[in-house]
């Protein structure tokens, strides 16, 4: 099929953008997102050497799904860098623009969506710094919930049979897939299933049996999730003893001073979720009180990027809802991460809306030179981070330099330490080389399957970074009721950490 001119633009500036943020969002760069041990967990389920139950969620937690890490291992081999992830989690957030284009290509917006999708997901920094975090779930969501949505919709226009069985397992997969990753796609899979239903009855759609295929691949993905996350917690509470289940109940007692909590936290930052909800409502009310007089010969006349907007604002209404009612929300008291996704969303369906708007006010020419101002500018932004590159944040290089060390002075061996050390680093280590990581008793352990390694070690390396807070390494440690005496002299010493091996104590006679 011949493409238009702003087709054309749109993707070239699309795959501008791609390039731009691989070359600047890679992990450990002062340009890209931080790196740290809960970046590393996916890194390291990638590179296992064995797969299991416990290997379908992100270690230790049941609500972030972990097939794009099995998936990587499936197509890549288990020799991944935090590079390599890094890459397949741009690329796969980055492809939800082709199904939202698609979705409002009858308005005329659909080539300023290709580049609309990825400034939402690169520009702002309540958005970019989560969404594009490799130990979130946000990016890999967003994408398979605008597949998913692409497949609704062609489930619910097609006429023929071939035809709705094939959208119908599509959108049934990427439904699953959405939902494994993150159990709160489901409402939003919901609000988008009751947006798309009056949509196609306005415009012609008749009978019920359209209305209940629709529901199939919701369903589906919503019981699929619901019976491997139940097999997950039987067997990590089999296996470990602990079903590392998430309290997602209703937190009564708490959901006044939630709501007070969610509700301040709408107006932080330079680009504040709450201004744009008014600015939703605003536009809303504007054309309520313009159109809604005329009843359903309105709503039939309604152009896709506005009932896009209907369903990302009800969808980001309903994550915020979620935010007030679950305990875990509170328990990590309202971090901004769990505000990414409905940002992300209002962004989406504002963004329709404004390129309708400009796409009926503008001429084609000049949205043409726009466009064409707009990739050259692109190009010239990709060249220029290209020959600069961003300098290596100090802390990653640091953590790099230990990581190597240790590959060299004991390989493979049993790595014990703070949380924030032993992930960071085994994850960074090449794989040959890569230690075995088991946090510090207090800690929070994501890796009890290593626990079995304390029982046979010989001998295991302690990982001491300079924020420790005991003031010296104690000459013995009792780890899982297991003695080890520390040696006389660390193993190694590099900028910022201090590696000491323990060996195994003898046995009392």
């Amino acid at each position: 099929m011949k493409r238009g001119p702003a087709e054309v633009l749109a993707l070239l500036g699309w795959a501008l953008s791609l390039a731009l943020a691989l070359v600047l969002l890679r992990p450990g760069l002062e340009s890209g997102p931080s790196y740290s041990s809960d970046t590393a967990i996916p890194l390291l389920m990638a590179r296992a050497a064995r797969v299991d139950l416990f290997h379908a969620y992100y270690l230790g937690q049941d609500r972030f799904g972990a097939w794009p890490f099995l998936l990587a291992r499936l197509v890549g081999g288990r020799n991944w860098s935090p590079d390599g992830l890094q890459t397949a989690l741009i690329i796969v957030s980055w492809s939800a623009a082709f199904p939202l284009a698609r979705l409002v290509r009858a308005s005329g917006a659909a080539a300023g969506m290709l580049v609309a999708v990825p400034l939402a997901l690169a520009g702002p920094a309540e958005v970019r710094t989560h969404v594009l975090d490799g130990a979130q779930p946000y990016g890999w969501q967003f994408a398979m919930l605008a597949w998913t949505w692409l497949g609704l919709r062609r489930l619910l226009e097609a006429r023929s049979r071939p035809s709705r069985w094939g959208w119908g397992v599509a959108a049934t997969v990427t439904a699953a897939l959405a939902c494994w990753v993150s159990t709160s796609s489901l409402p939003v899979l919901a609000v988008i299933w009751g947006v798309e239903l009056p949509r196609a009855w306005l415009r012609g759609l008749e009978g019920w049996r359209p209305w209940g295929m629709a529901a199939v691949p919701i369903t589906v993905g919503g019981v699929f999730e619901r019976q491997l996350r139940r097999l997950y917690h039987r067997f990590a509470n089999r296996t470990y003893g602990q079903e590392y289940r998430t309290s997602v109940g209703l937190d009564r007692g708490h959901l006044w001073d939630n709501a007070g909590r969610v509700l301040g936290s709408l107006w932080s930052g330079p680009l504040p979720l709450g201004g744009l909800l008014l600015v939703g409502f605003l536009l809303a009310g504007r054309w309520l009180v313009r159109h809604a007089r005329r009843g359903r010969a309105a709503w039939a006349e309604l152009p896709d990027p506005a009932w896009m907007a209907i369903a990302c604002g009800i969808s980001a209404l309903g994550q915020l809802a979620l935010l007030v009612t679950v305990a875990h929300v509170r328990n990590n008291d309202f971090a901004a991460r769990y505000f990414a996704l409905a940002h992300l969303l209002l962004l989406v369906g504002l963004g329709a809306l404004l390129l309708h708007q400009l796409a009926a006010w503008l001429p084609p020419r000049v949205s043409r030179i726009a466009g064409a101002l707009g990739v050259a500018a692109a190009g010239v932004a990709l060249v220029w981070a290209w020959t600069h590159p961003s300098r290596p944040r100090e802390d990653h290089a640091r953590a790099l330099e230990a990581a190597r060390t240790l590959a060299r002075v004991a390989p493979g061996t049993l790595l014990m330490g703070g949380y924030w050390d032993v992930f960071h680093l085994a994850a960074l280590q090449p794989l040959e080389a890569q230690a075995m990581p088991l946090p510090d008793p207090r800690h929070y352990q994501r890796s009890p399957f290593n626990l079995v390694e304390v029982g046979r070690a010989r001998a295991l390396v302690w990982v001491r970074s300079d924020g420790d807070r005991e003031p010296e390494e104690p000459q013995q440690r009792e780890l899982h009721a297991v003695r080890f005496l520390r040696e006389t002299e660390p193993l190694a010493r590099v900028p910022g950490y201090t590696f000491w091996r323990y060996v195994r104590a003898p046995a009392a006679r």
